[in-house]
């Protein structure tokens, strides 16, 4: 069983899985919906990938986030007819993350597991599997927990969306089945020349409060 998204405003759609393999229900609880790309939340410092939809089951907890942002630097600079998978996925990720190398580089702490890009209604959409450190604290190993996630990005003019389903490692096999559903689930749909707002282009509609 699933429950169905659809956000207009920015032209995207998506369902979340409402039990796990086992039958159970997940409790899923709306934390955050942003209309637009400007008035959302940064993921981290730079302010590029933004958060315009979450969902989180706090048994877990599981996690479901829609993101929004420009192209990472690495892709940027490479004609988007040339980007691999695992390029885009890799990219996305350490897009997202805080953590720096000496050079100032951002690293993501997640390792890609799988990447395939697939071309749906004239949309390019990229899966990935990954699995990354649950825990901040590097230096003490044993306390070191992990999370696995699935994932897509999606393509549209100059800004990737991208949709993850996430859970500890200790509760993925029951979770795996649903969040590939809804991962598939994902589109951009076409845009309502009424409702639609580009990121970076979104006229005078007003931002929402944080």
């Amino acid at each position: 069983m699933s429950a169905p998204v659809s956000q207009p405003v920015m032209a995207y759609q998506f369902s979340y899985p409402s039990e796990t393999s086992n039958g159970d229900a997940i409790k899923w609880a709306t934390s955050r919906v942003r209309e637009t790309y400007s008035s959302a939340e940064p993921m981290s410092p730079d302010a590029r990938q933004r958060i315009v939809y979450e969902l989180i089951s706090f048994k877990g907890p599981l996690t479901a986030t829609v993101t929004v942002g420009p192209a990472p630097p690495k892709l940027a600079k490479v004609d988007q007819k040339d980007w691999k998978p695992r390029q885009v996925a890799e990219g996305v990720l350490a897009d997202r993350a805080t953590g720096r190398i000496a050079t100032g580089q951002k690293v993501s702490l997640a390792e890609v597991e799988s990447a395939k890009k697939e071309s749906i209604d004239g949309t390019d959409y990229v899966y990935y599997e990954y699995i990354s450190q649950g825990s901040p604290n590097l230096q003490e190993r044993e306390a070191t927990t992990f999370r696995h996630s699935l994932g897509v990005t999606a393509i549209r003019g100059d800004y990737l969306y991208t949709c993850t389903f996430s859970s500890p490692e200790s509760f993925w096999d029951v979770n795996a089945d649903g969040f590939e559903s809804a991962i598939r689930s994902f589109r951009l749909t076409p845009p309502n020349k009424k409702k639609y707002r580009e990121p970076g282009n979104e006229g005078l509609l007003p931002p929402l409060p944080f």
